[in-house]
């Protein structure tokens, strides 16, 4: 599975169990972070293409401001992977939409079907041919600029963001704001609805 994965997770023990589960199965570990601070860090210099995620990190809801982050900034799906279970955390969950939710203790199968679930492989290695600038434009009535027409095809590539941003020379804020322009003129909120509708 040619996917990299970033843990965090306060927990030592538990981070390891789950880096170790990843590479057994051939899944790249992009890093483990024990805090938020430590994520945001790793985000930034690694290419990650999925996360899990703790709720809580120390004494603090930490995981649910980063996955509001993961959705609406940088554009990662994600799985929580937590202790809690109860409702008001579900409900504080949902509003960061993840693409998955595992309640620890955990198995080791359960985390690959987090990530194969929660990541679509097969949006990864679609064959299709990228549709033209033009094409694309005739599906959206405020047409892409050629720069985010160049973004998207990266992401068409299946390529993260630290990826797109090194293959363009350009920062990684300079993508994420490129991403929201794209996902706001197709009026959608994911990656995978992108390229459902552009190469679906």
């Amino acid at each position: 599975m040619n996917l990299s994965v970033l843990i965090v997770e306060d927990e030592p023990l538990i981070a390891n169990d789950i880096r170790e589960i990843c590479l057994e199965h051939g899944i790249n570990v992009a890093g483990i972070a024990y805090s938020f601070s430590q994520a945001k860090d790793l985000l930034e210099t690694q290419s990650v293409d999925y996360v899990l995620l703790d709720i809580k990190l120390g004494d603090n809801d930490d995981g649910l401001v980063l996955g509001k982050l993961l959705h609406e900034d940088y554009f990662i799906p994600f799985s929580y992977v937590t202790s809690f279970s109860d409702s008001s955390t579900l409900t504080a969950a949902r509003s960061t939409h993840p693409n998955g939710y595992l309640v620890k203790p955990f198995r080791s199968n359960d985390i690959l079907i987090q990530i194969q679930l929660g990541y679509d492989i097969s949006l990864r290695n679609v064959k299709h041919e990228i549709p033209t600038l033009e094409d694309v434009n005739k599906k959206i009535a405020d047409g892409l600029s050629t720069r985010e027409y160049d973004v998207l095809v990266e992401v068409c590539k299946g390529k993260s963001n630290k990826e797109i941003a090194d293959a363009l020379f350009v920062s990684m804020n300079t993508v994420k704001s490129h991403l929201k322009n794209i996902f706001s003129k197709f009026e959608i909120k994911s990656r995978a609805e992108l390229l459902t509708m552009l190469l679906g």
